[in-house]
């Protein structure tokens, strides 16, 4: 797990000076080392940094600071962070022939794939996964990343080919963005990174639209900064420049999708129910391999329960003492209502681990926030981040470096109550009335929702027409009515407000609406220099997931039915058959207003935003504490802009 950075330019030369601050502005990614490798016309060069090992070091390189002046166009930078063979063998950017990588992430299925290599000729020098990756693409070239299994985001420049691939995990766990004009293309872990070269921070006013409009974000190659763009999750990227370097040629392109029509005999619910809970235990199985200590993030929830569950049950049949694993629960003394210790605990005593408590406050919000901001890179619309930043702090401070999370499990299992929408009207439009009778009232009883919420559900998710009016009542008139002029009637997210079918639905929350929750996660884990996790997106559990018929995810009412059958014999039936499903909530209207004061003192009274907000509307919030989700994208927005956009 680390941070990257590279520049390639074919007009002129790369600042390597930009370079080595743009991988400087990362360390908190990377804590453990720094390694650099410029390449030019004429010859390469490794190099270390101020934080690069002694072995590294006292070796036959130089320091970065001696190149500053000299011709190269490709750069790469790295920041390590020490999870798997801790030794400075791990060093990056690592070399092997004529190909050179710069790597973030973990191959689970590294030591499968490196005696699959042997056996086909090749030797290996070090214990971890990036000599892996790098004798894959040597034996399979692009198509290496279909053999693996994990999360990633990497470089690698082939010499001979004088091509530049890159490459992101198939659901985009592990971040990598970049810009790419003009016969440049610098890209990074982080988009302040790309800032940070010098590329000018300007507001991509369609995105924040979006946000501040729909509420949607992450939902595209574009982020909130005009010309920066995300590779999405199972995409490469490949570069071919011309012999003489005057010329590149660029081509994006899916290497990966999940296959709904995946030809299978479907065996009965027990069996398919034990058949996933296996391929579950077998993604927990790879994911527990570390050399440094792993513990859990633990809501209280289903899926974050199941992994602490069945990861304590893999340790103790190997000996383990599990109440050495560590589990971290946010917590509420004043707001019962979110408050989850009740199910976290009997979950702890289940699995025989230790339970450590967080138990974040507004004074914390108002001394943190301006960090998360910077953290982030973009907007976010909860401050459950900001539990989410305690819980991965306090990780830290209890000396644990790899937490496992529940991240995917509502998405891979139609877990989120919307699924009772769509799964309804398929039934309606298919003419199963009296499935769909049945179905609508076993969902009622097995869920938090009653009939009235649930009949709510059914028309407003299946009718984008009803979801913009009231986005439009909610939200326009505190915004720039200019603003809102020139993006209402603009076909922005259209095609994510309504769906022909659950399929739609579910590729779209895997493709597309699970894109932010990892960008959060991703970001308060490094921030504190941690390793997340998340075995509910093992691509193989997804697939077998996804080829599950609908009656079998959503079964009698209940979401997740394969995931609560496995688990019923394993977790106490209050975690297992639990129906009042938060959601890692937090007591957002609550904080927002013991934070009203201090933010509309700070920020409310020159703000930068004036362009975006209706200013007047946005004082009538703050003096009368109304409308908290406005208040709040308010305070982010302010902030963000504060923190990135000069102008």
């Amino acid at each position: 797990m680390c941070g990257i950075s590279g520049a390639l330019n074919i007009s002129d030369r790369i600042d390597v000076r930009k370079l080595k601050n743009m991988t400087d502005i990362i360390g908190h990614r990377g804590p453990d080392d720094e390694g650099f490798y410029l390449y030019g016309k004429t010859k390469e060069e490794f190099a270390f940094g101020k934080d690069s090992v002694e072995e590294v070091k006292s070796s036959d390189i130089v320091s970065i600071d001696k190149l500053y002046n000299n011709d190269y166009f490709l750069g790469f930078g790295h920041r390590r962070l020490n999870i798997i063979d801790l030794s400075a063998k791990g060093h990056q950017p690592m070399s092997y022939s004529d190909i050179i990588i710069t790597y973030n992430g973990e191959i689970y299925n590294y030591l499968e794939l490196k005696k699959e290599l042997e056996n086909l000729g090749y030797n290996f020098e070090t214990d971890g996964d990036t000599e892996v990756i790098i004798k894959a693409y040597k034996h399979w070239g692009e198509d290496c990343v279909n053999h693996f299994n994990g999360m990633w985001a990497f470089a690698i420049w082939d010499k001979n080919k004088k091509k530049l691939f890159c490459s992101r995990d198939r659901f985009g766990i592990k971040p990598f963005y970049y810009y790419i004009k003009n016969g440049n293309f610098i890209f990074g872990s982080e988009i302040k990174q790309i800032i940070e070269y010098g590329i000018k921070p300007r507001v991509n006013e369609k995105i924040l639209f979006a946000f501040l409009f729909y509420g949607i974000h992450d939902f595209c190659e574009e982020t909130f900064f005009e010309e920066i763009y995300t590779l999405k999750g199972g995409e490469n990227i490949s570069i071919k420049v011309s012999a003489d370097t005057k010329n590149l040629s660029f081509k994006k392109y899916k290497y990966w999708d999940l296959d709904y029509k995946l030809k299978r005999d479907v065996k009965s619910f027990e069996e398919e129910s034990d058949n996933l809970g296996k391929t579950l235990e077998n993604s927990i199985k790879l994911r527990l391999r570390s050399d440094v200590e792993i513990g859990s993030c633990l809501s209280g929830g289903l899926d974050s329960s199941s992994i602490v569950t069945l990861a304590c049950g893999q340790l103790s049949e190997k000996n383990y003492d599990t109440k050495e694993f560590k589990t971290f629960t946010s917590c509420y003394d004043d707001a019962k209502e979110v408050d989850e210790r009740y199910y976290s605990d009997l979950v702890v005593r289940n699995s025989d681990c230790s339970s450590i408590k967080v138990k974040p406050t507004t004074d914390k919000i108002k001394s943190d926030l301006e960090a998360l901001v910077w953290h982030q890179d973009e907007p976010f619309g909860s401050l459950s981040i900001f539990a989410g930043w305690c819980v991965m702090e306090t990780a830290k401070e209890n000396g644990v470096k790899v937490l496992l999370d529940g991240q995917g499990g509502d998405e891979t299992l139609l877990g989120y109550e919307r699924f009772y929408a769509y799964a309804l009207k398929e039934k309606i439009k298919n003419l199963k009335i009296l499935d769909a009778i049945k179905e609508y009232k076993l969902s009622s009883e097995n869920s938090k929702l009653n009939y009235q919420m649930l009949l709510g559900y059914l028309i407003y998710f299946n009718n984008s027409n009803i979801r913009k009016q009231r986005l439009k009542s909610k939200n326009a008139k505190f915004l720039n009515s200019t603003f809102v002029s020139n993006f209402i009637n603009e076909d922005i997210v259209n095609d994510l407000l309504e769906f022909k079918t659950l399929q739609e639905v579910q590729n779209n929350e895997l493709f597309s609406f699970i894109s932010h929750l990892l960008r959060y996660e991703d970001r308060n884990s490094m921030a504190h220099s941690i390793e997340a996790r998340v075995p509910f997106l093992d691509y193989v559990f997804v697939q077998k997931a996804a080829s599950l018929p609908t009656n079998y995810k959503l079964r009698n009412g209940w979401t997740k039915a394969p995931l609560r059958k496995y688990m019923e014999s394993k977790m106490p039936k209050e975690v297992t058959y639990r129906k009042n499903k938060l959601g890692f909530s937090v007591p957002q209207e609550k904080w927002i207003n013991e934070i009203n004061d201090y933010f509309k003192e700070k920020i409310l009274d020159n703000p930068k935003s004036t362009k975006y907000f209706n200013i007047e509307y946005i004082k009538e919030i703050f003096n009368n504490k109304t409308n908290p989700e406005m208040r709040f994208k308010f305070i982010i927005v302010e902030l963000w802009m504060r923190t990135f956009i000069a102008e």
